[in-house]
């Protein structure tokens, strides 16, 4: 997924947001550190290691694209702006972004969320995520799986990064 650099995030590595968001899915949504990669992972590839908010290039012309930690396509980022004006949320904030995954999770993607929940390894997780959150039109599972192990490393305190790879 291409993404503009226009609008950010608080600047952070990917790793960093890891170490944050992992612990807290694995309370919020019962996972495991593996299926909290996989999820991460997913979230990774997405949005540009969490740089990148903005879609650029949508594959539906005229769109405004993908939004978010998960690129919120359509009708699922019309319904995370109307949640995020519920809420008195900046669509922008990493906390609204953090806080509509885990209702869309519990909710209109509860079979994603247990698909997610069944996946013994991290790539039965990582695949479950692409294949039932995150279903995108290029599924580019190779890298999704690299952001995944960059994210289970910094999970378990390390970092997966090859030497010369951005952070």
């Amino acid at each position: 997924m291409q993404t503009t650099r226009s609008a950010r995030p608080p600047a952070r590595t990917f790793e960093e947001a890891c170490r944050s968001l992992g612990p807290r899915l694995m309370r919020d949504l019962g996972l495991t550190d593996v299926q909290a990669a996989g999820l991460l992972g997913n979230l990774g590839h997405e949005s540009g290691g969490f740089r990148d908010l903005q879609e650029i290039a949508p594959a539906v012309p005229g769109s405004r694209g993908g939004w978010g930690l998960a690129q919120w396509t359509g009708p699922r980022r019309t319904a995370m702006e109307v949640w995020c004006r519920a809420h008195g949320l900046d669509p922008a904030a990493p906390e609204a972004s953090y806080g509509y995954l885990c209702v869309e999770l519990r909710t209109t993607e509860a079979p994603a969320l247990a698909a997610l929940r069944q996946a013994p390894t991290l790539e039965a997780a990582t695949a479950a995520v692409c294949r039932r959150f995150e279903r995108p039109g290029i599924v580019a599972l190779p890298s999704r799986l690299a952001w995944s192990r960059r994210a289970l490393a910094a999970l378990r305190g390390g970092d997966a990064r090859s030497p010369g790879e951005p952070r």
